[in-house]
């Protein structure tokens, strides 16, 4: 063979490889940034969350969902939602409530609490890019918030 068909055979058959890796990533690999998913795939997250946390305990009051439009690149808009829970507690209690939070969680989540001066506050990952963050707030309350990240609308 030629000098230059073997270079046409190298690169056809280097395009083929490259194509069918990304058709193998593009159908099972999982999304590595926010903009790879979706405002629905975020509010599935937070809702099977929310399910979650009134599980652990119930006197809680869920806010609605408040969505913003971001930038996921100059050229592309998204949209980022968040939620905000409020947990109700006997004043004195809010930080036994904050780590029986943690605790309740999957633990997938790997949910942990931090101990700053007299303050205590909780994280956790609900996968999808949906962080959860919990801090006290009021005597005798507890704050869960639920944030998606930028993404497609």
């Amino acid at each position: 063979m030629r000098k230059r068909t073997l270079v046409a055979v190298a690169v056809t058959a280097w395009a083929l490889l490259l194509a069918g890796l990304a058709y193998y990533s593009y159908r099972d690999s999982p999304p590595t940034v926010p903009g790879q998913t979706t405002i629905g795939q975020a509010r599935d997250t937070m809702d099977r969350v929310t399910g979650e946390l009134r599980n652990i305990s119930s006197s809680v009051s869920v806010g609605d969902y408040a969505e913003q439009t971001c930038d996921i690149t100059k050229a592309r808009t998204g949209a980022s939602i968040k939620r905000q829970l409020t947990f109700t507690t006997t004043p004195g209690d809010e930080a036994t409530l904050l780590r029986a939070i943690a605790d309740g969680l999957p633990s997938a989540y790997r949910a942990q609490t931090t101990d700053q001066d007299s303050t205590i506050s909780l994280y956790a990952d609900a996968g999808l890019f949906v962080a959860v963050r919990g801090r006290t707030g009021d005597p005798g309350t507890v704050i869960v918030t639920m944030t998606s990240g930028c993404r497609e609308p």
